[in-house]
């Protein structure tokens, strides 16, 4: 069994069996999803975030007791820093897009080894898509399975025929220092997706279809990054915070409070970070 397999395989599984639960609660509307707001303006949650985190954890605990989980719904109850490999979920990224009805949101599940994303999952059951990659010491390998297709694509090294936009940003997020970068690098709104989920808008880039991701403002945790570093890593893209630095894994803090920016495989991501210094210093 070569590196990581197993927790690969078994991760792959029940985040394929959670895609299934969480398509069926969507499919009920509010009825089946109970939406509701979590406490400190946190956001929304449904059923199905809470069902899907709950299966994930279980399987994991079970398969891996010495492991750490960070999970959105109950990172509170969490001593994840105590450990070298943590599990980071979000069961629903996504979760007000998910609760309207739209199919871009997405499950992740992603494995950080001493500080560092090793292994990611990100399953859109809405796309009938799901990526996966391990990016740890002497493997980086990255793929996606287009299920209606049922071809698997490898995503390290992949070509850029697919690109239709240059920037995928967020569909509930826009402000105006989007703008402001949007027309630093003479971008338009016509070569800009907005889009939900974190994972959904990283994916896109490693597989080539958008140039870069921004997001230049505080609200993604941890669990949001992880598994689609992961990845990017993998598929020989870069994801940092907005200056350029690392994204940090080892706590204390748990939002990416520096925001994030994802360059795809074969854009100069130093020379991005650099384009746009003038505005992050401004900003943070």
């Amino acid at each position: 069994m070569t590196l990581l397999e197993h927790e690969l395989e078994l991760a792959i599984d029940v985040v394929r069996r959670c895609g299934t639960i969480a398509l069926e609660i969507q499919a009920g509307g509010e009825d089946t999803l109970q939406t509701s707001d979590k406490a400190n303006d946190q956001g929304p949650v449904t059923r199905a975030d809470l069902a899907v985190e709950k299966a994930i954890v279980t399987a994991l605990r079970a398969a891996f007791p010495d492991d750490a989980i960070l999970a959105e719904e109950s990172a509170g109850a969490s001593r994840w820093q105590e450990h070298s490999r943590v599990w980071m979920i979000d069961p629903v990224d996504g979760t007000k897009d998910f609760a309207g009805g739209d199919a871009s949101w997405a499950i992740h599940v992603g494995l950080v080894i001493d500080g560092a994303p090793a292994l990611g999952i990100v399953h859109e059951p809405g796309h009938e898509r799901l990526s996966w990659a391990v990016d740890y010491l002497d493997r980086h390998h990255a793929f996606c399975r287009h299920d209606t297709e049922g071809g698997v694509e490898a995503l390290h090294g992949i070509g850029h025929s697919e690109r239709q936009w240059r920037l995928v940003t967020s569909k509930s997020h826009r402000s105006e220092r989007l703008d402001a970068l949007m027309q630093l690098l003479g971008i338009t709104p016509a070569q800009t997706l907005r889009t939900a989920s974190t994972g959904v808008k990283i994916s896109m880039v490693a597989r080539g279809v958008a140039d870069f991701y921004a997001h230049p403002t505080v609200g993604t945790k941890l669990w949001d990054s992880a598994a689609p570093q992961a990845i990017l890593h993998a598929a020989g893209g870069r994801l940092t915070d907005m200056r350029g630095d690392p994204l940090v894994y080892t706590g204390p803090v748990l939002g990416n409070d520096l925001g994030l920016l994802a360059s795809g495989p074969g854009v100069d991501h130093d020379a991005l970070v650099e384009r746009l210094r003038p505005l992050v210093e401004q900003w943070f």
